[in-house]
């Protein structure tokens, strides 16, 4: 029997939401290995780290394209156009993740000429609270969760309060033997970090207004 347009619609709609899922599983890994860059200090780590942006890159892009095809079906009912609709801010929310990951992966490999610092430790508690809040938007999307953004703002909250902590610590006079460009990378690493937190949040309300059609 031919298939409709309905149901290669939904098939194809399906596909598109196991991609994405890989998309952000992609994405997680690539926090992971910032992780290991930053605070293990694992230089492998970095150099995977680059494919792997790569690789998010081409999924996005791909993700896009079919996303824009499937759009032109028309048999879609106001749920599925939403998500269609969001699948190109989600594919970008996870993209500027990947970036700000691999823009920390480069800050560690700076680091690595440095004996670890003393805010290391603050760093680290703020990283996984950031990746704490990339799994939950990833769940968000896997269940489509329109309640998850409330969790998810008490817990960026809490990321928004580590960077503006840190900062301050950042930008207290200097120890004489403290070199600046310590300083420096850290104050842009913690933005990196603050920045996926950010993207991890606008995710989770994006899946509400896919179920909801409310919370943009």
């Amino acid at each position: 029997m031919p298939e409709t347009v309905a149901t290669h619609f939904e098939r194809q709609l399906q596909r598109l939401r196991s991609d994405l899922l890989r998309l952000g599983a992609l994405v997680e890994s690539a926090c992971q290995l910032a992780y290991g860059a930053l605070i293990e200090r694992n230089l492998l780590s970095v150099e995977q780290l680059i494919q792997r942006e790569q690789d998010i890159n081409r999924s996005a892009q791909e993700l896009n394209r079919q996303a824009i095809a499937l759009l032109t079906l028309q048999a879609a009912v106001a749920e599925d156009l939403r998500f269609l609709v969001m699948l190109s801010h989600f594919c970008r929310d996870l993209a500027l993740i990947g970036d700000d990951a691999l823009e920390i992966g480069r800050a560690a490999q700076t680091l690595l000429r440095y004996p670890p610092p003393p805010y290391l430790e603050d760093v680290r508690l703020m990283f996984e609270r950031a990746q704490l809040l990339l799994s939950a938007a990833l769940s968000a999307i896997a269940n489509f969760d329109p309640e998850a953004g409330v969790a998810l703002a008490n817990c960026d909250d809490a990321v928004d309060a580590d960077y503006q902590r840190l900062y301050g610590r950042l930008c207290a006079p200097l120890n004489p033997q403290e070199p600046v460009e310590l300083r420096l990378i850290l104050l842009l690493l913690i933005r990196n970090l603050e920045r996926i937190g950010d993207h991890a949040t606008t995710i989770s309300q994006r899946v509400r207004f896919i179920v909801r059609g409310e919370g943009l």
